[in-house]
């Protein structure tokens, strides 16, 4: 404790004793007509605080805050915590928050409104009630009210202990806040200690009471009542408060071993209470908790007592005043079906005043004779919208509870509906009702204190569960499509029966069979007639030979009448007695064995109404009748397999010599009634199949099915045999043929190559043999020649200098494009030709020249060798040509592309391998050359597959030109001053020039021509002013010359600087640079006219303009220019001068 706080402490602990010793504590305020006893507590409580001051101050610690309080943190509407009620005490202090008296530790929108106003009046801009950064800041420059610290909570406890109870400050425990009370309306189930009990991990422990006392200056008759909440519920409420002491006995609250159960004390204070009075509850010591272990022995807990809360003050809060809520029940129906699902089962109007509230919690009794485990699936609705989980079904005491503290419902000022829906399970004849019992029940918060409200009890209404019901219906997956001859235990149709609220006894059932067509003896058509369900069970007994003796209660006497066989499972006087569980479907399957003497063309099965009541209710004993429902109508299949060419594939291209190609497709499709089991497979290849394929084999879904055919002979038909395959009731299965394409095919199309020619197959459940139709398949295309062109992209590589004894240049990129859509294309040798002047004065200078992918320029393809002389001077003309070998062919993908990059470097100057100042253009071109002259040569392509060689388009395969320098030359230009409103001086410094010479070797700069346009140079005089300065400040170049035309606005006109010829120029050094600085004397240019800017520009207009020498010895090349991929004009420096200079 620092040195203020201590003596802060010390000065409260003396006053406080004085007033108390004079009596004059007594002018405290406190709740009217105290009693005696009251006043006792409230000196109690004082003597109590007194004690734990004194105890602080005497252990160095200190709860008192200093003079201001701290802020750290941004604050804004639904910030919580002790700075947003400090912030408050500061409002309130100036007069700007008037709604309450005494801070609630909430920032709602009467605090952002507070606090928009303190900012307005101490010149905090905005004004938008946000407490930030420039806030906080303008607040620490005066001091604020002293806050109350939070009060001294006992400790947390550890994990549970070997054995016994331990009780602890819950980490929920609820910070210090406001008790509001008015003259008409207070708050209520305000939350002010939380504690947690723990077991031992030896033995559960049983809690039976608790005791809280109570702490501070309110009266007990200032505390309407006290609640114990568990997870949002209120699980017990206060016996007795007297004297201080809250006591909560016969609790009998199990905690298993190990575990924790967290209680939080809630208390409901009276209205009218004097704002500023404080009041804190604690569990004072051991004594307090009553609780005994599994044997029911008494055992002391164990805890950091005493575990004390924080303290709670009384504020008085208007405009608005705390809200207010009545609740009352809304009607609803009565009577309910057993199996209803979804079901209004209670309604209330919450009618709010003053503010919105937010609903976070609510338990509702439920009371009557229905079973609670039958009212499943309870959802609350609020003003249409489901908040809190939905409880699976209503627990065993009746008690349903919805904790929506995550995501409120939100309670509106006015009418608010509340709803409860649930599903019928069961209980028919019994009834329940749904009760907002206590008002407790209720939590129900204020959305501008944020404090908890008052509301009512209520009951609702008693709903009466009515007989349960049986729905028939077709089930989803009844059978559609055909029926076979010769099948056995057909599903003739398929039934949902489903008993709602109760399990129902079906008596008896009556079906129907209505055929189309041609109909016989009724045994001829079909056997074995059953109802089966879905759980393994069956309804009444199998018709082995229809139709049966029976005289049906509903349909009359069994038997076929016309094209309907009418019959049924049990009668009024026979029973079969068919269990359908509550709240259960069954699927009923009406079977049967279809002859292989049927006739018929359709079938529908059907389940016929009842007028006799077939169903009774196990529960209620009330009978009821079954409905109708009818199945699709089933076709006796004609076809139990159909092979036909496979839509999905067309005409298949290949080229000569591919291998595993697929030459033929086809669908075999069974039909619904049964699938089909295929041992054999019978191919036809066409009269002209010898000469174009071999290895001929099947596969059904990729994979192969029997052995394959090495040789095949024109027309003959080939059989596969392998492990049979299924194809499924209704479904269909592809069967593919594929071969080897012979490498002598000719070219062309192949008309239906392959055909199914027929089938070993039997159905899958009758057994009946089945056999396969003709059915041809698709043409094939044997593919002729491939073709590929060739180019050169030019925008890759333009045309450059390159210096001799650079590495790894970009000499060129080729495009090979695969334009047949055949097959994909392989290079295997390659030669490019490099076109020069004349070969008997131009060397070959270049080496080390490789191929590389334009996606991988790390990995090269080839490498040539030697340059090859191609001296003639037409078809391209003079040069030398490379020959690069691919060790793996480099292919060219189908119908589509390949980008190859030429890399070379160049041959340096001491070895003689390059001659200077020269040109080179690569390009992919034949040659006057034995091992050139033709493209087949020059581009080595083949079919990757069929291995025969490509057709080859040179088109526009030419690079761009290329020149082999000694060393080169580049300029860069920077402009220097302002751009506009620039002022005219003698010396006006217009741009730096900056000429860099190649490490590859000296240079000399001998000429630089300067382009000016514009309106400013439009004198005679002007170009006399403009010089080039170096870096020493010397004027550069000796003879300069102007151009005869001046400057007058629309012509241009040129200053030549003449630094000198060939190796006399001025000299840049290798790998380094020169900046020198364009200067004008922009007095000697235009004058302007009031309210005109004269405007001039500087450049360098022609890749000439700049001319240098690549050396400085006799052999050296002079009157080199910048390289062609130069963008020019290169704009020096565009400018314009101040209005009217």
């Amino acid at each position: 404790m620092n040195t203020f706080s201590k003596k802060f402490v010390s000065g409260v602990l003396t006053a406080t004793t004085g007033l108390w010793m004079s009596g004059a504590f007594l002018l405290v305020p406190v709740a009217q007509a105290q009693t005696n006893a009251d006043l006792q507590a409230q000196i109690a409580a004082l003597l109590q605080q007194i004690a734990q001051l004194q105890a602080q101050l005497n252990a160095g610690g200190s709860s008192m805050p200093s003079s201001s309080y701290n802020f750290t943190r941004d604050l804004t509407v639904g910030s919580r915590g002790d700075d947003v009620s400090a912030l408050q005490q500061i409002l309130i202090s100036k007069g700007h928050l008037t709604a309450v008296s005494a801070p609630t530790g909430y920032f709602g929108s009467l605090t952002q409104a507070a606090l928009a106003a303190w900012q307005a009046a101490n010149g905090v801009s905005p004004t938008a009630g946000y407490f930030g950064p420039k806030t906080r800041a303008a607040m620490a420059t005066m001091a604020g009210p002293s806050m109350p610290g939070p009060s001294m909570p006992g400790p947390t406890g550890p994990a549970a202990p070997a054995s016994g109870l331990w009780v602890s400050v819950a980490s929920s425990n609820p910070p210090a806040g406001s008790l509001i009370s008015s003259s008409g309306a207070s708050a209520a189930r305000v939350e002010v200690l939380a504690v947690s009990l723990t077991a031992g991990n030896s033995g559960a422990v049983t809690v039976n009471g608790l005791k809280f006392r109570k702490q501070g200056v309110l009266s007990d008759s200032s505390i309407s009542s006290a609640y114990l909440i568990e997870g949002g519920k209120v699980v017990a409420q206060y016996s007795s408060l007297n004297q201080g002491v809250l006591d909560f006995p016969g609790l009998g609250w199990v905690i298993n071993p190990g575990q924790t159960r967290t209680l939080t004390l809630a208390i409901d204070p009276a209205t009218g209470l004097s704002a500023g009075n404080t009041v804190a509850f604690a569990l004072s010591s051991a004594a307090d908790v009553s609780a005994t272990d599994g044997s029911g022995n008494a055992i002391t807990p164990a805890g950091g007592f005493p575990m004390n809360g924080n303290i709670f003050t009384v504020t008085s809060v208007s405009n608005p005043a705390i809200a207010s809520m009545t609740v009352t029940s809304s009607s609803i129906a009565t009577t309910v079906t057993a199996g209803t699902q979804g079901s209004l089962v209670g309604a209330w109007n919450f009618n709010v005043s003053n503010s919105k509230v937010w609903l976070k919690g609510i338990t509702f009794k439920v009371v009557g004779s229905a079973s609670k485990s039958d009212l499943r699936n309870v959802k609350l609705v609020v003003n249409g919208t489901q908040i809190g989980s939905t409880l699976a079904a209503v627990p065993g005491d009746g008690s349903a509870h919805f904790d929506a503290s995550a995501n409120p419902g939100n309670l509106n000022t006015g009418s608010n509906n509340i709803q409860v829906f649930a599903d019928i399970m069961g209980s028919p004849s019994y009834n329940f009702q749904f009760e907002i019992l206590n008002s407790y029940d209720i939590y129900a918060v204020d959305s501008q204190y944020n404090v908890p409200v008052a509301a009512e009890s209520d009951t609702g209404s008693q709903v009466s569960i009515q007989q349960g019901q049986i729905t028939v219906t077709q089930a989803t997956d009844t059978p559609t499509g055909s029926v076979a001859k010769g099948q056995s235990g057909v599903t003739i149709a398929k039934f949902a029966i489903y008993a709602a609220g109760e399990a129902v006894k079906v008596k008896f059932l009556t079906f129907t069979m209505t055929f189309t067509g041609t109909t016989t003896t009724l045994s001829n058509m079909v056997k074995n007639v059953a109802l089966v369900d879905d759980a393994g069970g069956q309804l009444g007994t199998t018709i082995n030979t229809p139709p049966t003796s029976n005289t049906c209660t509903d349909g009359g006497a069994a038997g076929l009448s016309g094209l309907v066989y009418t019959d049924c499972f049990g009668t009024s006087a026979s029973n079969v007695n068919y269990i359908v569980p509550a709240n259960t479907t069954r699927v009923l399957s009406l079977k049967g064995d279809i002859q292989s003497t049927a006739g018929f063309s359709t079938v529908v099965g059907a389940l016929s109404a009842s007028t006799n009541n077939n169903l009774q209710g196990l529960t209620s004993s009330q009978v009821a009748n079954s409905g109708s429902a009818s199945g699709s109508t089933l076709t006796l299949a004609s076809n139990s397999l159909t092979v036909s060419k496979n839509s999905a594939v067309g005409t298949q291209t290949m080229s000569a010599n591919s291998v595993n190609q697929r030459i033929g497709s086809f669908a075999f499709a069974a039909a619904s009634a049964e699938g089909v089991n295929v041992s054999t497979v019978n191919i036809q290849v066409s009269s002209s199949s010898a000469s174009v394929l071999q290895n001929l084999r099947v596969k059904i879904n990729g994979v192969q099915f029997g052995n394959s055919q090495g040789t095949v002979t024109n027309s003959a038909s080939y059989s596969f045999a392998g492990t049979q395959f299924t194809v499924p009731a209704g479904g269909t299965t592809i069967v593919d043929v594929y071969a080897d394409v012979l490498s002598s095919a000719t070219a062309g199309t192949k008309a239906a190559i392959s055909t199914v020619s027929g089938c070993a197959a039997s159905g899958a459940s009758s057994f009946t043999a089945i056999s396969c139709s003709s059915t041809t398949g698709q043409d094939i295309v044997i593919a002729g020649q491939s073709s590929i062109t060739v180019t050169a992209d030019t925008s890759l590589a333009p045309a450059d200098q390159f210096v001799m004894g650079s590495a790894g240049n970009s000499m060129a990129y080729f495009r090979f494009t695969e334009t047949s859509n055949i097959e994909d294309v392989k290079l295997d040798n390659l030669n490019i030709f490099d076109q020069v002047a004349t070969t008997g004065t131009v060397k070959s200078a270049f080496e080390n020249l490789q191929l590389f992918k334009s996606t991988d320029l790390a990995t090269p393809l080839a490498t040539a060798g030697s340059a090859n002389t191609a001296a003639s001077s037409s078809n391209p003309g003079s040069g030398y040509y490379y020959k690069f070998s691919f060790a793996n062919p480099v292919v060219i993908p189908k119908a589509g592309s390949l980008l190859l990059v030429l890399k070379a470097g160049v041959a340096s100057y001491s070895s003689s391998g390059a001659t200077d100042n020269t040109t080179h253009v690569f390009k992919i071109a034949t040659s006057t050359d034995s091992d050139n002259d033709e493209t087949t040569e020059t581009v080595d392509a083949k079919g990757s597959t069929s291995n025969a060689s490509s057709s080859v388009t040179l088109s526009s395969a030419t690079a761009s030109t290329q020149t082999v320098l000694r060393s080169k030359l580049t300029f860069a230009a920077a402009a220097l001053g302002v751009s506009s409103g620039r002022a005219k001086a003698p010396s006006d410094n217009l741009a730096s020039l900056t000429f860099t010479a190649d490490s590859a070797g000296t240079v000399a700069v001998n000429s630089v021509v300067v382009t000016f346009s514009g309106t400013a140079p439009s004198i005679a005089t002007f170009l006399d002013g403009v010089t080039l300065i170096d870096e020493s400040g010397n004027s550069l170049g000796s003879g300069n010359t102007t151009s005869s035309t001046a400057c007058n606005g629309s012509n241009t006109c040129t200053k030549t600087f003449n630094l000198g010829s060939t190796s006399s120029g001025q000299v840049v050094t290798q790998g380094t640079s020169r900046t020198w600085t364009l200067r004008i004397d922009s007095t000697k240019t235009l004058a302007a006219q009031a309210n005109i800017s004269q405007t001039l520009t500087a450049t360098i207009n022609a890749i000439t303009d700049i001319r240098y020498t690549d050396a400085l010895d006799n052999a050296a090349s002079t009157a080199i220019g910048l390289p062609s991929r130069t963008v020019v004009p290169i704009t020096v420096n565009s400018v314009s001068y101040t209005t009217g200079t």
